[in-house]
């Protein structure tokens, strides 16, 4: 609701004259949005006592907006009848004496209710579903059950915009000649300091490649054709990471990672890990399950030496959005708390279903993908999941043949992405993978890997980083000193 004592705040702000003030460039925009807000909602009324003075509100901000400074807007306004009333209230604001604390705080009540705004914008839609509820007039359960979730979507769509509008407004700038470096040295330090990052657990990614490993806010996407170890070198990521005491980072009580998978149901997925972490075939591995080996207590005592805990939740394909995804999160960290967050693996993105539906699949899968970005900002951890390569990828004899334009559907998936690794299984040799790094924002771009595999046992043995030029024996520089590529 727009308060009288708000109002008053937004003229203080607007009219104030003080040189030692920068007001904000949205100042006039944000107030400008609260007040249409309100004006069409159905369903609210702004008062009379104020109506008047959130009209004249709107006039000096849509003025001041288009360029007039302020001395002749207070002319012009005050030129009529219509606010000649608000003279001594417009001079009283326009020459207040504001203290720092003050300006800061309006400020903040200003961005709030510009935040309220963006997050309740389906207000009416969402009233009206609340009064069908009240007052029972729905046509059918199943009708108003679909109206709430679309209602409840498009509430979770507005905060993930809200969100990333904010922290495209909070963006900061530095005059290199005046101003002090020390809050951006702070914040450089924070970002990529190792502690902050999600190891993948092989060297030849926490190397140069990723400096460390999985960056904070980073969509990392691992593109692959068929039989390549997409969910592989998924399930691979976590359980390195988790259960390796020299790659994962000591700062977190809890370490959480978070798999959802679209693909393998939880069964297959638990196969699968225990697999990879103890070297067992499906044969060996459902021999010692009928022969009453606690696989939980084994594979518990392992991560609790790290204090890793994997959460594992299988959807259907095409079941669930990344608006879905946040309530998994949401999950996690009611019972473990954010910053034990390691990331989210998502396996796969082409199984996810848009939040917003689209002409054409392409676009659907760039906004798939640009909302798992979103996520990652908004969450401060990193989204890593998979994605199909197109059907260029499937006869792969180097990695020199892989390229972003094998990228299947919708280039949006490049854009949007922090990291693209591409990977391509052998056609003649079953163990070898082959994988290029063909995008990297945090790193080196355009480097060839060499992976081994044991695909029996679900897992990539070992990545070797090789030279562009086609040279056979090129080994990497193992970061970690201390650990051989065979406990990779």
């Amino acid at each position: 609701m727009i308060t009288e004592t708000f109002l008053n705040a937004c003229f203080s702000i607007v009219l104030n004259k003080s040189k030692k003030f920068k007001k904000p460039h949205t100042i006039y925009r944000d107030i400008l949005e609260i007040i249409t807000f309100y004006t069409n909602k159905e369903s609210i009324d702004i008062p009379i006592s104020v109506k008047n003075k959130v009209e004249c509100l709107q006039k000096i901000c849509l003025m001041i907006k288009d360029g007039k400074t302020q001395e002749t807007v207070l002319d012009s306004i005050l030129y009529g009848d219509k606010f000649k009333t608000y003279r001594d209230f417009l001079d009283l604001q326009a020459n207040e004496e504001l203290n720092e604390t003050t300006i800061v705080d309006i400020i903040k009540q200003i961005r709030l209710r510009k935040k309220i705004n963006s997050l309740f914008q389906n207000y009416d839609e969402l009233n009206k579903v609340l009064e069908t509820i009240k007052d029972s007039s729905f046509d059918s359960i199943d009708d108003l059950i679909e109206d709430y979730e679309i209602t409840i979507r498009k509430l979770y769509l507005n905060m993930m915009e809200s969100d990333r509008i904010v922290n495209i407004e909070a963006a900061s700038s530095l005059d290199l000649t005046k101003d002090d470096f020390s809050s951006v040295i702070d914040t450089i330090k924070l970002k990529y300091d190792r502690e902050n990052k999600t190891p993948t657990g092989f060297p030849v990614f926490d190397g140069d490649i990723l400096f460390g490993g999985f960056e904070p806010s980073r969509l990392y996407i691992f593109a692959g054709g068929p039989g390549s170890g997409k969910s592989t070198m998924l399930s691979n990521l976590i359980i390195k990471s988790a259960t390796n005491p020299l790659l994962t980072p000591r700062t977190k009580k809890n370490k959480v990672y978070v798999y959802i998978t679209c693909e393998n149901t939880i069964e297959e997925s638990l196969l699968r890990t225990y697999q990879s972490l103890y070297d067992k075939t499906l044969p060996q591995a459902l021999h010692e399950i009928r022969n009453g080996v606690d696989i939980k207590a084994k594979m518990l005592d392992q991560l609790k030496e790290n204090n890793s805990i994997i959460i594992m939740k299988y959807f259907p394909a095409m079941s669930i959005s990344p608006l879905d995804l946040m309530g998994v999160l949401d999950e996690a960290i009611g019972e473990y708390g954010k910053d034990s967050i390691m990331g989210i693996y998502v396996d796969y993105l082409d199984l996810l279903r848009s939040d917003t539906k689209y002409d054409m699949y392409r676009l659907e899968l760039g906004h798939i993908t640009l909302s798992l970005k979103t996520l990652a900002v908004q969450y401060n951890i990193p989204a890593i999941t998979a994605t199909q390569l197109g059907r260029g990828a499937y006869k792969i004899q180097s990695s020199d043949s892989l390229n972003l334009d094998q990228m299947s559907e919708s280039v949006k998936k490049i854009d949007h992405a922090d990291f693209v690794c591409l990977l391509a299984k052998d056609s003649i040799d079953k163990n070898t993978v082959h994988g290029k790094v063909g995008k990297n924002r945090s790193g080196e771009a355009n480097i060839n890997i060499l992976f081994k595999t044991n695909f029996p046992m679900f897992k990539f043995v070992s990545g070797t980083k090789r030279s562009n030029i086609k040279k056979q024996d090129i080994s990497e520089v193992n970061v970690f000193p201390g650990l051989s590529d065979k406990k990779f």
